[in-house]
């Protein structure tokens, strides 16, 4: 029909992309014809089919890669348009090869095709639940109730008798449960484990954060896990939140190398576990630091705080370590080989030897509490290296499913504060 042309239904979710065709930031769709006229949407989509005929180990540059994209959709809107891609129902089987149109029989066939549509099975409980989900939004109900439970949670502090701590812990709980619930929900609608983006991952390291948090706190009846995985799990469900256009919600299909449910299972959502004990860890590393300055007093190896540090540490190691392996495995069942210096594996590799530095430093003596509060610090910003640069950053090697553009600026900033805080811990560090 004509008039489509004009109508914003082409999704361009790059925003690097948006940038360069000088189009609205906040805006996803656009009209066919204006991106049509784009004079370096041809040279870009040029340079990835290029790369690709080049083989499977030549890296395809991600603005390129969604050019490819876009160019794509568009040859399927003409395709639409143009009436090449016209289908019609498949004639039933037994028909002859030379009548493929089964043009005498469709009126006949009609009512039952109709009928058969009444009787199919349609996931009705499914669509029902992505409604629900699209409007309770339960990762934002979520994230209000980490904050109002932080707010209790540092009135009560440490007395374990003031009257609004059941109220913060409730609170938590609860928090912890939406998380479940939302996860749940996507997990049935997509019939898939939700640790496929950017998006999801963040979503799954806060979830692994809040469930660590709640299990020492019980374990070791501490508040001060739930207040240090407060704000991990706030700011990042905020993120999430208010992102859409750089974290994208969506639930898209996998990709091909990740439609092996057991391996997407055990690897990533392993590897992604792990992040969030390293950055429970880091947080619970920022308030015995400034603890132990306020109070001009050194971190003893046996703080019960350096203890429950260490604990953090020894779990995120060993997920880290299994998810590395099985990363390996699956590299060897998708690629062909188990380990090629690929800049996801070297990172993930670089950011276990640094925690298994740090952990073995504390066994042998080279640095005390302090020493192994800041080194959870510095060592996270190798997981952040790995999690966000190398996707968001580097934009290279076969991880190319999980790239993506956006966030350099926050990220930078939030590293940046890290050294600087970092700076301040060893100049401020109390004498033994």
């Amino acid at each position: 029909p004509a008039g489509w042309e004009n109508e914003p239904i082409i999704l361009v979710e790059d925003p690097a992309l948006r940038k360069t065709f000088n189009l609205a930031p906040d805006t996803r769709h656009f009209p066919p014809r204006l991106l049509a006229t784009q004079p370096q949407l041809a040279d870009l989509t040029r340079q990835a089919d290029a790369a690709r005929a080049s083989g499977p180990q030549t890296e395809i540059p991600p603005l390129a890669l969604a050019a490819q994209t876009v160019s794509l959709r568009l040859r399927i809107f003409s395709s639409l348009i143009s009436g090449d891609a016209f289908r019609v129902v498949p004639p039933s089987s037994g028909s002859p090869a030379e009548a493929p149109w089964s043009t005498t029989r469709s009126p006949i066939d009609l009512p039952d095709l109709l009928e058969a549509q009444k009787r199919a099975d349609l996931p009705s409980t499914k669509i029902q639940l992505e409604v629900a989900y699209l409007k309770y939004h339960p990762f934002r109900l979520a994230w209000i109730a980490w904050l109002l439970s932080a707010f209790l949670l540092l009135i009560a502090g440490q007395n374990l008798k003031h009257s609004l701590l059941p109220w913060g812990k409730t609170l938590a709980y609860l928090g912890l449960l939406l998380l479940i619930i939302g996860f749940a929900a996507r997990v049935y609608i997509a019939g898939r484990p939700p640790v496929t983006n950017m998006y999801e991952s963040i979503l799954w390291v806060a979830f692994g954060a809040g469930l660590f948090a709640v299990i020492f706190s019980i374990r070791h009846r501490s508040n001060l896990y739930l207040i240090a995985a407060s704000p991990i799990i706030i700011l990042s469900l905020i993120a999430s939140d208010l992102q859409p256009a750089v974290l994208d919600p969506s639930l898209n299909p996998l990709v091909p190398v990740l439609r092996s449910n057991f391996w997407l299972t055990t690897h990533v959502l392993t590897i992604t576990l792990s992040y969030g004990a390293f950055a429970l860890a880091a947080a619970l590393a920022h308030f015995l630091i400034l603890t132990s300055i306020r109070k001009k007093s050194p971190l003893a190896n046996d703080d019960p705080g350096v203890l429950h540090l260490y604990r953090c540490l020894q779990i995120g190691v060993f997920l880290l370590a299994v998810g590395v392996i099985l990363g390996g495995v699956w590299a060897n069942y998708s690629w062909g080989r188990f380990w090629d210096w690929d800049p996801k594996e070297t990172w993930a590799l670089i950011a276990l030897m640094a925690y298994i530095i740090l952990l073995h430093g504390r066994i042998g003596g080279w640095w005390g509490g302090y020493g192994l509060a800041i080194g959870s610090i510095a060592s996270f910003l190798t997981i952040l290296m790995a999690w966000y640069g190398v996707n968001f950053v580097l934009g290279k090697g076969l991880h190319s499913y999980g790239f993506g553009n956006g966030g350099q600026l926050y990220v930078g900033l939030f590293a940046l504060l890290e050294i600087a805080f970092l700076a301040f811990a060893l100049v401020r560090r109390p004498k033994s």
